[in-house]
């Protein structure tokens, strides 16, 4: 492990720690691109994305209930959470820099409320004893408790898929702006694509 101005920097075995695997991360991924590897051009343009990550979602947790893990949606924000209760992890589409470790990193779409208020969780003991009064109030009428939130945060290329997971500790305006600490997974392979069915315009139109 190193330091980086983005976190400390880690590698996959650090996944253990978390009672988190390689091929668990690999097999949700696999799962959800399965599932959008079916969308065509008459899908809506943000299909093959949502499709994506919500099978991911799915796919991880079909994976960690079995061992103990739970999971709850706040405000939307799907977090699958150890048995511990001590973090949660939340999947989102990562931008350009994910899983390398001389780029920062963060999820490829601005975050809303309930993102932020997990990350203010995350780096609470930073703030002075009256913010942490306040963060903690809003965390607890957002539904979020206080455990951590990690960022399973994946990039698709061509032949495989970047990915880290990550323990965010600043946002600024819906984009994360520090982090604790970053676990970079080396390519996850995707398989081959599926044929999606090909439908002329015009003949949809008929």
């Amino acid at each position: 492990m190193t330091a980086s101005i983005s976190g400390l920097i880690s590698g996959p075995v650090r996944l253990e720690e978390l009672d988190l695997t390689m091929d668990v991360v690999a097999a949700a991924l696999a799962a959800a691109d399965r599932e959008s590897a079916h969308c065509s051009e008459l899908d809506p343009p943000i299909l093959e994305g949502l499709l994506r990550w919500g099978r991911a979602t799915r796919a991880l947790r079909e994976q960690l209930v079995p061992q103990g893990w739970t999971y709850d949606n706040p405000n939307n924000l799907a977090r699958t959470i150890h048995p511990s209760g001590d973090f949660a992890v939340v999947l989102a589409t990562g931008d350009e820099g994910t899983g390398l470790p001389s780029t920062g990193a963060g999820p490829r779409h601005t975050r809303g409320y309930a993102t932020e208020q997990a990350i203010h969780a995350n780096g609470q003991l930073a703030f002075e004893f009256g913010s942490l009064l306040h963060l903690a109030a809003a965390g607890r009428s957002a539904g979020l408790g206080h455990l951590q939130t990690w960022f399973l945060l994946y990039h698709p290329e061509p032949e495989h898929f970047r990915a880290e997971l990550s323990l965010p500790r600043g946002i600024d305006r819906g984009r994360i702006t520090r982090w604790t600490e970053r676990i970079l997974l080396p390519p996850l392979p995707r398989g081959a694509p599926v044929a999606a069915p090909v439908v002329r315009l015009a003949e949809a139109r008929s």
